[in-house]
């Protein structure tokens, strides 16, 4: 995919992984529509940087998410890359009182949000020339954090999607890609002290998959944790989370 000229919209794009989108997007020529709830963000990143237009809303909220595509229905240019990046991570027990609270909240945002994007985009992508779906998962895909029950579902899950989503768009133009990061430096992560990558190396990865037309981008530790995952699937999963129990629970 040629990048320059493209208009991309990036979920969460004002922080983290998703502001070093936004950011290399822009830097290779491309406008970008970011959405994420914290104004003061959305208006830091607007003022800052050119060809970025901003849009608040809670994308757990489904009323917001039809918000969101009736404003991308009635905006000008039309988009050709979409960007599944928002996210949230906790860590919990499954036998605290609220469980189902947070589970139910974490697969709003991490794994409904962005299947209801991808549908409701699916369409108007198709005709585009060359238009590409991207979904942010985890490296954690290949060994899940037992910790972070619903996000690893939610990524599981969105993985699976991804390749559905591939599979029935195979004699398309449209490119779907999914960025697998390892652990990456930023508040997501903040409580978790084994190796990070930063999130502009991840973003580097992501635009490189693009132009290359990767189907899957795994920046960093990502790699060694897929070859890991095929070879001895028990060994790494249970290494990652002896590591990550030192996370205490909220």
């Amino acid at each position: 995919m040629k990048i320059e000229g493209k208009h991309a919209l990036v979920t969460g794009g004002a922080a983290g992984i998703g502001l070093e989108i936004t950011r290399a997007l822009i830097a290779a020529g491309a406008s970008v529509l970011v959405v994420g709830r914290d104004r003061a963000k959305l208006d830091a990143i607007r003022n800052a940087t050119a060809r970025v237009e901003t849009f608040a809303a809670d994308l757990a909220d489904a009323r917001e998410r039809e918000r969101l595509l009736a404003h991308i229905s009635a905006a000008s240019p039309p988009l050709d890359i979409l960007v599944n990046n928002a996210g949230t991570m906790q860590y919990f027990a499954l036998t605290g009182p609220d469980a189902q609270d947070r589970i139910d909240r974490e697969l709003a945002l991490d794994l409904h949000a962005p299947i209801h994007l991808a549908i409701a985009l699916l369409p108007r992508f198709l005709e585009r020339p060359e238009a590409a779906i991207v979904n942010v998962t985890t490296g954690l895909v290949y060994a899940p954090f037992g910790n972070t029950p619903g996000y690893s579902a939610a990524k599981g899950g969105l993985h699976a999607f991804t390749r559905s989503l591939r599979w029935q768009t195979r004699n398309t133009r449209l490119q779907v890609v999914d960025l697998l990061p390892p652990a990456v430096a930023t508040s997501l992560t903040a409580r978790y002290d084994g190796p990070k990558i930063s999130p502009d190396k991840v973003a580097a990865a992501l635009l490189d998959g693009l132009r290359t037309g990767r189907e899957e981008v795994r920046p960093g530790h990502t790699k060694a944790l897929y070859a890991m995952s095929r070879i001895a699937p028990g060994f790494i999963f249970r290494a990652l989370n002896k590591q990550a129990d030192k996370v205490p629970l909220d």
